[in-house]
């Protein structure tokens, strides 16, 4: 029983005083059916709401409990119908069609998991009302108990950026187009790490992002916990995520995504869909030698050394001090598909993090990550710090930050990552997918150029069909996207990205174009990813 459906009342309460808390729960509206035998009508729906599929509309729906005075029930809630109409809410239990009766033993079914209503035309709005019925067939017309949506092909989310705005919780808005328009953002409770998804649990992407064991030929073996990622999925078998000799790693798959991302007068814009709504939506991110594909997978942890192969496991040293030739050689010791992380993975984490968050600082929203207090190898995190965590965990301190499963994505080591280069004219240089190379030869030429202060906080980005840039690094650790900016021109230079725990508040979507495909250090290192075309 939930707390709201109970009244408490003074001894011998006047029958005035029943009759308003009654009137209370009722919320005033409560009636008769016809051909009910009078009586008390249950309380409103504890949540109702409707979700647009293709082709469908997906409810949850959690049912509210009996009415009870004092220890005595005043109404006995037997089920709930959900009535559907084409031309506006149901008024009544008798109005529109009947999508589902559920009955008392089946309350709860709906509540996590959606009833799908199939069938329906996509582009049509269906208008849903729930009416909760007491065991004496009186109703519950309550207005609130309402919902709607318009089936459509596709699911589309976005956010549009403000650049003129220097306040990262404001510069970021979503707008009227997308799916998102009048939602709230995700919540990360920065001091004991819980976290909120809200309504943004029902996206595509959040639906089938997961976290598996992959094996060195791409097969996904099996899915991991979502809580604690030590075991199975079934919570109880114990999982290879800290075994060295499992021929694998720890990945999280990523479905097919499609970006739009342009500028204009107006501000910068993003908008992702699992479909491709027109031309201008790509698959960057999910895509080998021109092929799409239906999933890739991201490092579940910072890349380690392990008998002469770059792994993702717990419970390990992250790989450090070599240059990107050796981590070049262990990474592809796997097998084929195995790779650097890449510039168009990041871009699509961090876009999906400014479009959950509703900001452009990471640090704020999700976790400061380990920022600092780094001087050399051994202030590194062993791997696996937040495996007993579930998909996002994050707080206030210097310590490791999860998002999506990825533990680590930025802060306490660098992370080398293919597709872009820094040349000595200055200009930025891009390759959208793999294969990749070292050398930046079959780079596209951005043309853009980098400005204001090396190793400073970035305050201006480009946004282009290949990503958000950073061309103006004149920020703060307050101010615009609080991430560090690096570059030289005395040679190539090859990205790094996330910084580590010697830089303080600059950690985040920090991007560094300072140093060659040669260079090493004790804070840098690299990460796995999985792309490849499946074997016809």
């Amino acid at each position: 029983m939930t707390p709201e459906n109970k009244i408490y009342i003074a001894d011998k309460p006047t029958l005035d005083a029943v009759k308003a808390k009654v009137d209370n729960i009722s919320a005033s509206v409560q009636e008769i059916a016809q051909g009910g035998s009078g009586g008390i009508a249950p309380s409103n729906m504890i949540k109702f709401s409707a979700f647009a599929g293709d082709g469908s509309a997906k409810l949850y729906i959690e049912e509210p409990g009996d009415t009870i005075i004092d220890s005595q029930v005043l109404s006995t809630i037997a089920g709930v119908k959900i009535m559907r109409s084409e031309t506006g809410y149901p008024e009544t239990e008798k109005d529109g069609s009947l999508v589902i009766d559920i009955k008392r033993e089946n309350f709860g079914q709906y509540k996590e998991v959606p009833y799908e209503d199939a069938g329906l035309a996509n582009g049509t709005t269906y208008y849903y009302a729930a009416f909760p019925y007491s065991d004496q067939g009186v109703y519950n017309r309550n207005p609130q108990n309402k919902a709607e949506a318009t089936p459509k092909q596709y699911e589309l989310y976005g956010f549009d950026i403000d650049q003129d705005d220097s306040n990262p919780a404001t510069r970021i808005s979503y707008p009227s187009d997308v799916d998102n328009a009048e939602w709230d953002p995700m919540t990360v409770n920065q001091s004991s790490g819980a976290f909120d998804l809200g309504r943004w649990a029902n996206t595509f992407f959040m639906r089938s992002i997961r976290p598996v064991m992959l094996k060195y030929d791409g097969t996904v073996d099996y899915e991991l916990n979502h809580d604690d990622q030590s075991f199975k999925l079934d919570g109880s078998t114990a999982s290879d995520i800290s075994n060295t000799a499992y021929g694998g790693n720890a990945m999280v798959e990523f479905p097919k995504m499609y970006f739009k991302r342009w500028q204009d007068a107006t501000g910068q814009h993003v908008r992702v869909s699992n479909v491709q709504i027109d031309t201008d939506f790509k698959c960057y991110a999910h895509m080998y030698n021109g092929e799409e594909l239906d999933a890739i997978y991201l490092p579940m942890f910072e890349g380690s050394s392990v008998s002469g192969k770059v792994r993702s496991l717990a419970g390990q040293t992250p790989m450090n001090t070599q240059t990107g030739a050796t981590e070049k050689t262990q990474i592809e010791a796997n097998g084929s598909g195995w790779q650097f992380d890449d510039w168009m993975n990041a871009q699509m984490v961090t876009h999906l993090l400014f479009l959950l968050g509703k900001s452009s600082d990471l640090q704020a929203t999700f976790g400061r990550g380990h920022y600092d207090g780094g001087s050399a190898a051994s202030s590194l995190l062993q791997t696996g710090q937040l495996k007993n965590k579930g998909m996002f965990y994050g707080t206030n301190g210097n310590a490791s930050v999860k998002f999506l499963w990825l533990e680590n994505y930025y802060g306490d080591r660098w992370d080398r990552k293919y597709g872009v280069v820094y040349n000595t004219a200055g200009h930025i240089l891009t390759k959208a997918y793999p294969p990749y190379n070292t050398d930046g030869s079959g780079y596209t030429d951005t043309g853009i150029t980098i400005t204001g202060t090396s190793g400073g906080y970035i305050s201006k980005t480009k946004m282009t069909e290949f990503g958000e840039f950073p061309i103006v690094a004149s920020g703060s650790e307050t101010t615009y996207q609080p991430d560090g900016c690096w570059w030289n021109t005395t040679q190539l230079n090859f990205l790094l990205w996330g910084a580590d725990c010697n830089n303080g508040l600059r950690v985040g979507a920090a991007f560094h174009v300072d140093a060659p495909f040669s260079h090493s250090a004790w804070a840098l290192g690299p990460s796995l990813a999985y792309k490849y075309p499946k074997a016809a």
